[in-house]
Formats: structure tokens, sequence, C-alpha cells
């Protein structure tokens, strides 16, 4: 499987899959905000990954999902999909985005 997308995390594996996970906080006044958080399934960031390691290999395998095979990714993509969680928050790098935005480099 090919994707168009390179991961954010690493610049250069594809993007297999991309799970949309609920994802809220609440705001310093207390204000809950909701939303949806993407949680990426990389073929170079993810391989070694209990979880998503096995659909890494399924698709390094099969290039296609066929009939004969669907249950088997079906199975990996539960696993995956019970066990994914928005990504951390890096606070340190949301200030050096909003500060390259103040100094217009964004």
């Amino acid at each position: 499987m090919t994707s168009d997308r390179a991961c954010p995390r690493c610049h250069g594996g594809d993007v297999l899959a991309v799970l949309r996970v609920p994802h809220g906080w609440t705001t310093a006044r207390g204000n809950q905000v909701q939303g949806s958080a993407e949680v990426l399934l990389c073929a170079r960031c993810d391989a070694d990954g209990p979880v998503t390691g096995p659909i890494v290999a399924y698709f390094a395998v099969h290039e296609l999902v066929s009939p004969e095979t669907l249950d088997e990714l079906a199975s990996l993509l539960r696993d995956w999909i019970d066990r994914a969680k928005p990504p951390e928050l890096d606070e340190n790098a949301l200030a050096a985005e909003v500060e390259a935005w103040y100094r217009g480099d964004l």
C-alpha cells in the first residue's frame, strides 16, 4: 500500500491508515472543548509496535485488501482502534509554532 501523505513524525514514512478519535480538553476558564484528533499509522514509525507492527507487516505482504485476508486485517485494525489514543500535546512545539507565527515565519 502506498500513500501520498508523508508521516509528520519521521517526515518520510508512508501513512498507511488514519484513525480519527474523539478528543477534548478543558480551557483555563473551565469550558469543555470537544473535537477529534488523528492517530496515524506510519510504515516506518510504527513497524516495531506490538499492536501496529502486525498491521504494517500485513500491508508489506498484501498490497491490496482481498476478501481472503479481510478478516485478518479487520482483527488487527480492531486491536489498534481499541488501544489508540490522541497524541500528547507537545507544549514546547506549540509555543515554538506560536512564536514562529508571530514572527511571520509560518
